[in-house]
């Protein structure tokens, strides 16, 4: 569970019975994290934004077709990554390429630092898992950035890449698994690595 996760929730529920202010905390309580995430798809950081904007534009004119959700963020990421997409590529490839998920996907631990972990044993131990993780596919990098870096659930993983909950699980664990291999310790310890990684990340970039 996401901090906020139950407030976005009924805000939502009065989002979906008209309420504008709701549906303008929901803004408010997800834009970063929107723009943290936009921005792993895409240099464009304009274009990020402006699709941000078009997604709660959306929102508003299609109200009263949408549903309950116990999951906003997942929804309202989802729903970015296909408006990012559609800009970006040709409407006939997407399909193709959310299914494989052949597309760039950058999480941002290239840009750490690399003096700020050559300090001691821990931190170069924390280099080596950044290029393990940099040798995933995206979307293996996506899920370990859903994961470790907002809390998603396995439930609310499988939402934003439109999984099952049990390929989600197993595409997250092949992952780790991968990280393993690499750097040689075990699951637990590897779990510790990545989270200390994307909780340094800084969320405005």
């Amino acid at each position: 569970m996401y901090p906020n996760q139950e407030k976005d929730k009924f805000l939502w529920m009065d989002f979906l019975e008209g309420s504008q202010t709701a549906l303008s905390s929901i803004y408010l309580n997800n834009v970063t994290d929107l723009f943290a995430y936009g921005c792993k798809f895409t240099v464009d950081r304009s274009l990020v934004k402006d699709c941000i904007q078009e997604l709660f534009v959306t929102l508003i004119q299609s109200r009263g077709k949408l549903s309950a959700t116990d999951n906003v963020k997942g929804y309202l990421f989802a729903s970015l990554k296909r408006m990012i997409f559609r800009e970006s590529l040709r409407s006939s490839k997407l399909e193709e390429i959310m299914k494989t998920g052949d597309y760039r996907f950058e999480t941002g631990l290239e840009d750490l630092n690399r003096e700020e972990f050559e300090n001691d044993h821990y931190s170069k131990k924390l280099l080596i898992v950044r290029s393990a993780v940099e040798s995933l596919t995206s979307r293996q990098k996506e899920a370990l950035y859903l994961r470790f870096y907002f809390g998603l659930s396995h439930k609310e993983i499988a939402e934003v890449l439109e999984l099952e909950e049990q390929s989600s699980r197993s595409l997250i664990s092949r992952a780790v698994n991968k990280v393993r291999s690499i750097i040689k310790s075990d699951k637990k310890r590897v779990s510790n690595f990545l989270f200390v990684l994307f909780s340094s990340l800084d969320r405005e970039k």
